[in-house]
């Protein structure tokens, strides 16, 4: 038979568990370029999930679109690492030494996030010099 503060601390980390796993599905940041005319979103890896283009951006020349599209896209992958580091320290600065494992856990997910945000800042920077060569 399970000890009753043991089961109680396991629920409650199962509880936190599942906190955390329904944050980072739902985890979002947002950046726009300085002109406000370009704002983009992206999920907590790094992935680009909607882009707002304002009408003003039909008149741009296309390296502007560009430049305005790679600031906006970087600062909303920049914002979505910022929120799941957030995360991760509020879970972490609550866990106890039964927590450990969890904790261990929830570091290696956000490096793995944090390689896919690099990653993709990587292509960025690639398509980036792509464009400026055409």
């Amino acid at each position: 038979m399970i000890d009753p503060d043991a089961r109680r601390r396991i629920e409650g980390m199962a509880e936190q568990a599942n906190q955390f796993a329904a944050t980072l599905t739902d985890l979002t940041g947002e950046g726009s370029d300085d002109a406000g005319l370009v704002r983009a979103t992206c999920a907590a890896s790094g992935r680009l999930v909607d882009i707002e283009l304002a009408a003003e951006t039909r008149r741009m020349q296309t390296y502007e679109l560009r430049e305005a599209i790679l600031a906006a896209t970087g600062r909303a992958a920049d914002s979505a690492a910022a929120e799941l580091a957030e995360v991760v320290a509020q879970m972490t600065g609550s866990a106890d030494v039964y927590g450990s494992d969890a904790v261990r856990q929830a570091r290696e997910q956000v490096a793995r996030y944090q390689r896919l945000v690099d990653a993709q800042r990587a292509k960025l920077e690639q398509l980036h010099g792509d464009l400026g060569r055409s």
